[in-house]
């Protein structure tokens, strides 16, 4: 996968404003856990973020009744050293069935799966973007229509989020200046009750209403496969 190999050499002009990959991590809702105003940490003073909403419910329902599950882009936490990521349990069993070959990454800790050539286009921009899936069954969803089942399957390509960050940072970005990151539905569902949870309430323009939720995050995300499929070209020559 060009440009999605931590070994590859770095190209000074090859890169992607920070800015500009701090708006694509946006699209991505995760979930801590917090006390009163503050993020639990660990032994190691971490706070742990949770890519997969239901495993933050089960680990808040183990910490006791003071402590709550809160939401907030991913890009408000990624570059912040005192932060772990927790890939979705889901997504890690989902990698056990992307073959060694087609494992872009070694050492993969938080799976996004992809497809050589598959591509969406933005409707409001006409834009077409390279989509990476935090969820393989997602991925496939959209890729099936496209390629038919069996051969979608065999397609499946898989990399580390940390290493498409680096790459897009760092260069060389290659095609992944054209990538953008697609939620866990079920994520973005759990952000969208959230809004609906705080609406209900009895002080529906208190903080934490709707509005301070990221845009990116309400609804799922913007342009997401769920539009038209881009012309199919070979995003990752061999």
């Amino acid at each position: 996968m060009a440009g999605a190999r931590s070994a590859a050499p770095a190209s000074r002009g090859d890169v992607l404003p920070r800015t500009e990959v701090l708006a694509r991590l946006a699209e991505v809702p995760v979930f801590g856990l917090k006390s009163g105003t503050e993020f639990l940490t660990a032994q190691d003073s971490c706070s742990c973020f949770y890519l997969d909403a239901r495993e933050a419910e089960r680990m808040c329902l183990k910490m006791g009744s003071n402590v709550r599950v809160e939401g907030l882009a991913l890009s408000e936490i990624y570059f912040d050293p005192k932060t772990r990521l927790k890939a979705a349990d889901s997504a890690l069993s989902q990698l056990q069935s992307v073959p060694a070959g087609a494992r872009l990454e070694p050492n993969i800790k938080v799976p996004l799966f992809c497809i050589d050539g598959l591509q969406t286009t933005d409707k409001s921009t006409g834009i077409s973007y390279l989509p990476l899936f935090n969820s393989k069954a997602e991925l496939l969803e959209f890729a099936v229509p496209v390629y038919g089942e069996e051969a979608a399957k065999r397609m499946v390509l898989a990399t580390d989020l940390s290493v498409v960050v680096n790459n897009m940072i760092n260069g060389p970005a290659g095609l992944l200046r054209n990538a953008r990151f697609f939620a866990d539905a079920k994520s973005l569902k759990w952000m969208d009750d959230e809004i609906a949870r705080k609406k209900s309430s009895m002080f529906p323009d208190a903080p934490g209403s709707s509005d301070m939720i990221p845009p990116n995050l309400r609804g799922g995300n913007a342009g997401a496969p769920g539009g038209v499929f881009g012309g199919i070209q070979s995003l990752f020559p061999r």
